[in-house]
C-alpha cells in the first residue's frame, strides 16, 4: 500500500499533494481514499471541485481552494494536467498565471486540500515552480509497478483480504493482465468474490476466470505456437473468429507482436538489458520480458522473414485476395517450422 494512504485513513491530511505518474489504479485509488475520508456525503457536491487544467487556469483552481467550505469543515480541490510544470507541448490555449499559485504554494489555507495529478513519468525539473511545488507538496508516487512491485501489490491485497494464492497462480494473473496493475487488481477482485468460501486462489481459477484481452489472447496463441501445440493455438484463432474478431485485426496484433520481438533480438544483440529495451521501446517491461522469451524461439533472420510474410498477406487481405480467415490458418500451420530448431 502507498504510505500516504495509510495516513489518508487516520485522517491525516497534507494540506497540497502532487500525485505524479501514469497508473490509474494508484491516482484512482488516491482520490478516492481522499474523498472519502475528507468529505461527507451530503456535502461532497459543495465542497469538492474537479478540474482540468488544459482548460482552466490554475488562479482559479487557486480562487476554488481559497473559498471557504460550505456545510463542512474542509474542501477538496482537484487539478489535472498541470502542462505548464512540465516539457510537453499542449494544444490548449489557456494561459496559466502561476504568481497566485506561488503565493499558495507558500502559505496554503488550512481549510481546503489540493490535489495536483500529472500523469506524466517525470515534471520539469529546471522551473522554479516545478522546484518549489516539490518541495511544498506531500508527493504519492504513481509510476506503473515493474514485475517485484506488482507482485507485491497482489500478495498485499490478498493479505489484507486474508486469502492465500500459490505463487504460480500469482505469476499466471501478472502475464494475463499483461503487467497492469489496474487489470489485475480488478480481476484479482472477481477472484476473491468468486472463492470466498474458500479463500485460497489456485492457477485454474486464474485459467478459468480472468478475462483475456484480445492482445493477451494473441501472446498466448504465439506461446503455444513456440511450444509446438498447435491444436491449442488454432483452439485460440477459432474462439477468436467465433467471438467476431476479424482475421485481419488479428493479423495486426500478429504482426505487431513479431515487430516487437524483431526489436527485442536487436537491441539484445546490442547488448541492452530487458529493463533498456522496455526504456527504449517505450513498452511495458512485462510486455519486453514475456517477449524476450519468445524471441529465443526465432533468430533475428526467421523474425524480419516473418515480419515480410505478414506484411505480404496484410496486402492480400485488403486486396480481397483469398479467404482472409483461411490465409491466417495456414499461416500459424506454416509458423511451426520457422522456429530455430
Amino acid at each position: 500500500m502507498i504510505a500516504e494512504w495509510k495516513k489518508i485513513e487516520k485522517k491525516q491530511f497534507a494540506p497540497i499533494y502532487l500525485i505524479i505518474g501514469t497508473e490509474d489504479y494508484i491516482i484512482n485509488e488516491t482520490k478516492k481514499r481522499l474523498v472519502a475520508n475528507i468529505l461527507d456525503t451530503e456535502d461532497t457536491d459543495f465542497n469538492y471541485a474537479n478540474f482540468d487544467l488544459d482548460e482552466t487556469a490554475i488562479e482559479q483552481v487557486i480562487e476554488e481552494a481559497e473559498t471557504i467550505p460550505f456545510f463542512g469543515d474542509r474542501r477538496l480541490i482537484v487539478a489535472s494536467n498541470p502542462s505548464f510544470l512540465t516539457t510537453e507541448k499542449t494544444k490548449s490555449k489557456i494561459e496559466h498565471r502561476t504568481a497566485r499559485f506561488e503565493d499558495y504554494l507558500n502559505e496554503p489555507v488550512d481549510y481546503s486540500i489540493l490535489v495536483i495529478i500529472a500523469r506524466v513519468e517525470k515534471l520539469d525539473e529546471r522551473k522554479k515552480l516545478t522546484k518549489l511545488l516539490k518541495k511544498q507538496a506531500t508527493i504519492v508516487d504513481a509510476k506503473r509497478p515493474n514485475d517485484a512491485e506488482l507482485r507485491k501489490w497482489i500478495q498485499s491485497a490478498l493479505k489484507n483480504n486474508d486469502f492465500s494464492m500459490e505463487i504460480p497462480a500469482i505469476e499466471r494473473l501478472m502475464e494475463l493482465t499483461g503487467g497492469q496493475l489496474t487489470t489485475a487488481m480488478n480481476e484479482l477482485d472477481k477472484l476473491m468474490l468468486y472463492k470466498l468460501e474458500s479463500r485460497e486462489i489456485s492457477v485454474a481459477d486464474v485459467e478459468s476466470l480472468v478475462v483475456r484481452s484480445l492482445e493477451q489472447n494473441i501472446f498466448l496463441l504465439l506461446d503455444k505456437m513456440i511450444a509446438l501445440d498447435i491444436s491449442g493455438a488454432l483452439s485460440i484463432y477459432y474462439d477468436l473468429l467465433k467471438q467476431k474478431e476479424e482475421p485481419i485485426k488479428i493479423l495486426a496484433l500478429i504482426a505487431s507482436q513479431f515487430r516487437l520481438l524483431t526489436q527485442i533480438k536487436l537491441l539484445e544483440k546490442q547488448g541492452f538489458s530487458q529493463q533498456q529495451v522496455a526504456q527504449k521501446l517505450k513498452v511495458h517491461p512485462f510486455r519486453v520480458k514475456i517477449g524476450a522469451r519468445q524471441a529465443k524461439s526465432f533468430s533475428y533472420e526467421q523474425l524480419t522473414a516473418t515480419l515480410e510474410r505478414l506484411a505480404e498477406m496484410d496486402f492480400e487481405m485488403k486486396t480481397g485476395y483469398g479467404d482472409k480467415a483461411q490465409k491466417l490458418e495456414w499461416f500459424l500451420f506454416s509458423l511451426q517450422d520457422q522456429r530455430v530448431k
